[in-house]
C-alpha cells in the first residue's frame, strides 16, 4: 500500500484531575425541552460568536446563535415536507467561514430521501432554500457531514451504498459556488481491503490542497479508523492508511465515528476504538513525510474508567480542546482536555464538564472561549457550558498592536499582511467588529477607532488561514483643544457686534435669571403641588 502520510504520535498519559487553566461557568440549557436534544453540532462565526444544530424526535432541523450571555430562541431550518434522520449518534451537522454557515441533513425515508444543504450569508440570519448534494439515483445515501475549504466552499462527506445496502462506501461531493450546487461524489474510502461500518459517520478534514477522510473500516468484522487522502482539493483519493492499531471487533457495530484537525501539514485524529482493556479513546498524528504508524490512547487506562466514547476535537491555530463521554461506577461523565500547542501533547490532566447522562457532545474554540455542548437525558434538552481561559493557556498567539494619533484621528496599525477581520472585545465581553484597510503598505494594515468608546480593549486579529492574534489596546479620549478656542472666539465676535443687538431686554434677562436659580422650575413644582391638592 502507498502512503503519503506519516502517523506519529506525541501525547502524555492524562489523569482524573482539575484543570485549572480554564473558568468554567455554570451549565446552562441551550434551549427548552420541547425543541429537542439529538446529536448537537457546534460551529463559529466570524466574531467566535458559537452556533448549534442539532435534531429532534419529531424530524426537524434546530438551530440556535449566541446571543451574548445566552443562546438566541432556536428556529426551525426545516424541512417542512418531510422528516430528517436524527438520533444520538448521528444527525444533521454544521461548518462555517467566517459569516458563511451551511447546514446539512438527511431526509427520510432512507431509501429514497435525499440529502439536503442549506446556506447562510450573513451569520445564520437567513438561510437560503435546501440544495440536495446527492444525485437522484439508484443509491441508498446516509450520515452526511460537512466542512469547508479555504475559500469557503462546502464539502459533504457521506456513506453511499447498493439498494440492499450493500458495498457501502464513503464519498465526497464538493461545491465550488458557496453551496448553490454540487458535483458529482468522488469515492474517499479507499485502499482499505474492505467495506466501511454500516453505522459510523465519517469526517472530512481539509486544509488547502490537502483533504483527508476519517471514516471506520470493516474488514471481516475489524471496525478500525483508516484515512482516505487526497493531495488535489479532495477532487479524488488516491491513497489510504490505517490509522488505529487496535485490533477492534466489538461483537455490534460501535456507531461511533472519527473527528479532527489540521494544523500546517499534520492531522490530529480523534476516535474511540477497543482492546484487551475496553474502548477508549484513542488520538493519533499524521504528517507528509514518512511511513512510521504509532497509535496510543488519549488519556490511557484509568482504574474505574469502563468505557470512553463519541470523542470530538476542535482547534484553533496551535491550540485545540477535546471533548468526550465515559463511563465510572456506572455514572456518564462528559471530560475536556485542552492545549494551546498541539505538537507538544494534551496536559496530563483533564476536566470533568458534566455528570449525568449524556452520549454525544461537541466542543468549539474561540475568542478566548471554549464551548462545549452535549446531549442531556436528565433535562431532556441541549446543554451548554463556557469556560474563559486563564492568561497561561490563551488559545493564540500575540501580536504588538500600536496606536496612532497622527493628524488628529484615531486608529491603530498592525505590522502584518493577510489580516482580514478585527474585533474589539471590551471589558464586559461585548464585541465590535472594525474594518481592516491596507492604505499604503500591503503589509500594514489599519484600524479606525473614530467610533469606538474610549476604554481597554482585547484586538482579536484573523489572518486569511483562520489563525488568530490578541493584542491589548487603549482607546484614549481625542484632545479637545479647539474646543476652547471657538468658544472665545465666539466671544469676541459678541463683544465686536452692535450693543443694541446684543443687550438682552428685561425679559430676556429676567428668564435667564430664572433659568439659572432654578427658581422658575420651582415655581412650577408649586403650581403642581396646589393642583394635586
Amino acid at each position: 500500500m502507498r502512503s503519503l502520510l506519516t502517523l506519529l504520535f506525541t501525547l502524555l498519559v492524562a489523569g482524573a484531575y482539575a484543570q485549572t487553566s480554564i473558568g468554567w461557568l455554570a451549565p446552562a440549557p441551550v434551549a427548552n425541552t420541547t425543541f429537542g436534544n439529538l446529536h448537537p453540532r457546534l460551529a463559529m462565526d466570524k466574531l467566535n460568536n458559537p452556533m448549534v444544530v442539532w435534531g429532534d424526535e419529531h424530524g426537524k432541523v434546530w438551530f440556535a446563535k449566541w446571543g451574548g450571555e445566552s443562546f438566541a430562541a432556536p428556529v426551525s431550518l426545516g424541512p417542512v415536507s418531510a422528516q430528517v434522520f436524527a438520533t444520538s449518534w448521528a444527525g444533521p451537522d454544521i461548518a462555517s467561514s467566517g459569516d458563511t454557515v451551511y447546514v446539512v441533513y438527511k431526509e427520510m425515508p432512507e431509501e429514497t430521501g435525499r440529502i439536503n444543504i442549506k446556506h447562510s450569508y450573513d451569520g445564520g440570519k437567513h438561510f437560503s432554500i435546501a440544495t440536495e448534494v446527492d444525485k437522484k439515483d439508484e443509491y441508498v445515501t446516509r450520515f452526511p457531514t460537512v466542512t469547508t475549504d479555504e475559500d469557503g466552499n462546502p464539502f459533504v462527506t457521506y456513506m453511499k451504498s447498493n439498494k440492499a445496502y450493500t458495498n457501502p462506501r464513503y464519498v465526497v461531493a464538493k461545491s465550488k459556488d458557496m453551496g448553490e450546487s454540487f458535483l458529482h461524489d468522488t469515492t474517499g474510502s479507499v485502499m482499505n481491503g474492505g467495506n466501511v461500518c454500516e453505522c459510523s459517520p465519517a469526517a472530512l478534514v481539509a486544509s488547502g490542497s490537502a483533504g483527508v477522510l476519517l471514516y471506520r473500516n470493516n474488514i471481516k468484522g475489524l471496525r478500525n479508523i483508516w484515512a482516505g487522502i487526497s493531495t488535489n482539493g479532495s477532487t479524488s483519493f488516491n491513497n489510504g492508511i490505517r490509522i488505529d492499531s487496535t485490533e477492534y471487533a466489538p461483537d455490534n457495530c460501535p456507531a461511533s465515528g472519527p473527528d479532527g484537525v489540521i494544523v500546517g501539514d499534520t492531522l490530529y485524529s480523534v476516535y474511540m476504538s477497543g482492546s484487551s482493556d475496553g474502548a477508549l479513546v484513542y488520538m493519533s498524528k499524521i504528517s507528509l513525510s514518512s511511513p512510521t504508524l504509532i497509535t496510543n490512547a488519549l488519556t490511557g487506562t484509568i482504574p474505574g474508567i469502563e468505557m470512553q466514547n463519541f470523542p470530538r476535537i476542535a482547534g484553533i491555530g496551535k491550540a485545540a480542546a477535546v471533548v468526550w463521554t465515559q463511563t465510572a461506577g456506572g455514572n456518564n461523565q462528559l471530560c475536556l482536555s485542552v492545549t494551546n500547542d498541539l505538537a507538544n501533547g494534551f496536559p496530563v490532566h483533564y476536566d470533568t464538564v458534566a455528570d449525568g447522562v449524556m452520549i454525544n457532545a461537541d466542543v468549539a474554540i474561540g475568542g478566548g472561549y471554549i464551548y462545549v455542548v452535549w446531549e442531556d437525558h436528565v433535562t431532556r434538552s441541549v446543554m451548554y457550558r463556557r469556560g474563559v481561559y486563564a492568561k497561561k493557556t490563551a488559545v493564540a498567539e500575540n501580536t504588538s498592536v500600536f496606536i496612532n494619533n497622527n493628524a488628529g484621528r484615531n486608529k491603530f496599525s498592525v505590522n502584518m499582511k493577510d489580516i482580514v477581520g478585527c474585533t474589539l472585545v471590551d471589558v464586559s465581553g461585548h464585541q465590535s467588529e472594525l474594518d481592516v484597510t491596507y492604505p499604503n503598505n500591503p503589509a500594514v494594515c489599519v484600524m479606525s477607532t473614530e467610533e469606538v468608546e474610549p476604554g481597554i480593549y482585547t484586538v482579536k486579529l484573523e489572518d486569511k488561514n483562520g489563525k488568530i492574534y490578541n493584542a491589548r489596546l487603549e482607546v484614549k479620549d481625542m484632545p479637545a483643544a479647539k474646543e476652547p478656542k471657538e468658544e472665545k472666539e465666539a466671544v469676541k465676535d459678541v463683544k465686536a457686534a452692535p450693543a443694541k443687538e446684543t443687550k438682552p431686554t428685561k425679559a430676556t434677562k429676567t428668564e435667564k435669571t430664572e433659568d439659572k436659580d432654578g427658581d422658575d422650575d420651582k415655581e412650577d413644582k408649586d403650581d403642581k403641588e396646589d393642583k394635586d391638592k
